[in-house]
Parts: C-alpha cells; sequence; structure tokens
C-alpha cells in the first residue's frame, strides 16, 4: 500500500525498529520514562497535525 511505519519504543528498540521505517527509540528500560516520552511525542505530532490543517483552512 505504499505505507511508512513509525515505530515509538524503549531500552534499544527491539525488533520492532528493526522493521519500522522511522524508530523513535527512548533509551531507557524504565518503563514510565519511556511513556512519558511517548506521550510527548504523541502531544508534538497533534500539534504539527493542527498546525498543518488550520493552514490549508486559511
Amino acid at each position: 500500500m505504499g505505507l511508512k511505519t513509525i515505530a515509538l519504543t524503549g531500552s534499544d528498540g527491539g525488533e520492532l525498529a528493526k522493521t519500522a521505517d522511522i524508530s523513535l527509540i527512548v533509551p531507557s528500560s524504565i518503563t514510565a520514562r519511556i511513556q512519558e516520552v511517548h506521550i510527548i511525542i504523541g502531544h508534538i505530532i497533534c500539534e504539527i497535525v493542527e498546525q498543518t490543517l488550520c493552514q490549508e483552512q486559511r
């Protein structure tokens, strides 16, 4: 289908990081720290999408 995959992982990325087109790896073994960074990444993605959509409506 021509889709690109993005993996949000922690530690060393594991097998998922090897199979994704883009891997965003949080270099920590502490689950809470990894999740906190993943939440921030999600917020950044949402902000970019909102800014893009708002520009298109102008």
